[in-house]
């Protein structure tokens, strides 16, 4: 079933489709990115060799890799000495070929990291102006972006780069499409964007029977895809693992982490979380208005899925064995759940502008985030969680999981409240609630759950 990346599978065919000889595709583990290869080859009419690198040494990769063309071409006696010699073989073949080397990583470790790209570089170089193509993929995000930094051999040798990241809620709710937004929401919240993830949901059982079943068992499929799979890259998990954690559900900003986990500034912090950051394990968001100010802005998990397991599962592990899942649910997770997708709709309403902006929908939107207020006049500060700059102002969006309707009355408070800080201009003032309104200003945006999963944001 291959759901969403319109935008990517486009790209992908118009690759394809072209004189262009290299493509890159990256993105964290479980992302789809073979599925989305595969997608793209059912159009490519041309013999297309795939091949997953492992671990193994370089002669037992190039082995395999022949292995693959033999089945493809129906010539099982070839031998090549080198990974050279194979792509100028297949070059001199005259037809129309695509070779895709999966987890390249795994080929780089097993072979040395420059021996590897200097021999692919040499390999693209000499297949330009041939009719073979090839699509190199990888998911160690930090590995894979090394190739297009510019010290790298294989720096500026592709003709289209792809980073593949997990989906956000509007199109993970594609596989939940029966559900009311409410559910839909709280289903993103829990189990974030990844399809090998959402893939698992039993859709016949509550979002607490798929918690207790897929992540706090012991053996939970989805508890094996994040110990197993989504963490295997980290072989020293240690401190990374201490670092999760304190971020968890949490809006953590480096002094908080320094604090608890670097007191004596040895810059080990720095690096973990340069580290997190780059293959998209963690984000740094500012506030719009506070770029580059260390003391307003924080760290946060990237995928829910993975945010879940750090805040609830991680820290739970001895409980679960001890008490049982069904317990340490209805001990340590149900009283907050509430309060964990409050933050997750906070999310949501930002990346539904950002995808109204892109469909078209939304104009003259410099920037959609928080906003950090010291108001001096009226002696208060705090952070609008979601805010459109245009050129000529701020328009504010108050963001509200309610348990039902949002009334007049709250929404007249919050309307009071923002409009008595001066220090920035307001242009409008709107509102998202996952429930209907109990009310109609046609001064304000008005949003409800409908709306945010509207047919016009496909």
């Amino acid at each position: 079933m291959f759901i969403a990346r319109d935008k990517e599978l486009s790209r992908f065919n118009s690759f394809m489709h072209s004189a262009k000889t290299a493509l890159l595709i990256y993105g964290m583990r479980r992302t789809g990115k073979t599925c989305l290869i595969k997608k793209a080859l059912e159009t490519w009419s041309g013999k297309a060799i795939y091949y997953q690198c492992s671990q193994e040494n370089y002669h037992v990769n190039l082995e395999a890799l022949t292995g693959e063309y033999s089945i493809v071409f129906s010539d099982y006696h070839r031998h090549f000495d080198t990974f050279y010699d194979f792509f100028r073989f297949l070059a001199g073949l005259k037809e129309d070929i695509v070779v895709v080397l999966d987890e390249y990583s795994f080929l780089k470790e097993s072979y040395g990291k420059n021996q590897t790209d200097s021999m692919m570089q040499k390999i693209i170089d000499s297949l330009y102006q041939s009719s073979v193509k090839v699509i190199l993929c990888g998911s160690e995000v930090t590995v894979m972006k090394e190739l297009l930094e510019h010290d790298n051999p294989l720096f500026d040798r592709f003709d289209m780069t792809i980073h593949l990241k997990p989906f956000d809620y509007f199109d993970s709710s594609l596989f939940f499409q029966n559900l009311q937004p409410k559910d839909k929401v709280l289903m993103y919240s829990l189990f974030g964007g990844l399809p090998a993830a959402l893939r698992e949901i039993k859709q016949d059982c509550s979002a607490a029977e798929n918690v207790k079943s897929l992540l706090l068992a012991p053996e939970g499929r989805l508890r094996t895809l994040v110990e197993k799979t989504l963490l295997m890259e980290y072989q020293k998990p240690g401190s990374i693992y201490s670092l999760l954690s304190l971020i968890g559900n949490g809006k953590r900003t480096y002094s908080e982490l320094r604090d608890r986990l670097d007191p004596r500034g040895t810059g080990n912090l720095s690096k973990l979380l340069s580290k997190l950051e780059s293959n998209d394990s963690i984000k740094k968001l500012e506030p719009i208005n506070r770029q580059g100010d260390a003391r307003t802005a924080f760290y946060t998990i990237s995928d829910n899925l993975l945010r879940f397991y750090f805040t609830y599962v991680y820290p739970n592990r001895g409980r679960i064995e001890m008490l049982g899942e069904d317990e340490v649910y209805r001990l340590f997770i149900e009283p907050s759940l509430d309060t964990w997708i409050s933050y997750r709709f906070e999310e949501i309403a930002r990346s539904y502008f950002s995808r109204r902006v892109r469909k078209g929908l939304e104009k003259n939107i410099l920037d959609i985030g928080l906003y950090w207020y010291n108001d001096k006049k009226t002696k208060t500060n705090g952070e609008f969680d979601c805010v459109l700059a245009h050129p000529e102002g701020y328009e504010i969006i108050e963001v509200k999981y309610l348990s039902g309707k949002m009334t007049e009355a709250l929404a007249q408070e919050e309307e009071q409240k923002i409009r008595r800080i001066e220090e920035f201009r307001i242009l409008g003032i709107g509102f998202v609630s996952i429930e209907e309104f109990g009310f109609n200003n046609p001064g304000c945006r008005l949003i409800s759950g409908e709306d945010l999963f509207s047919d016009e944001l496909k």
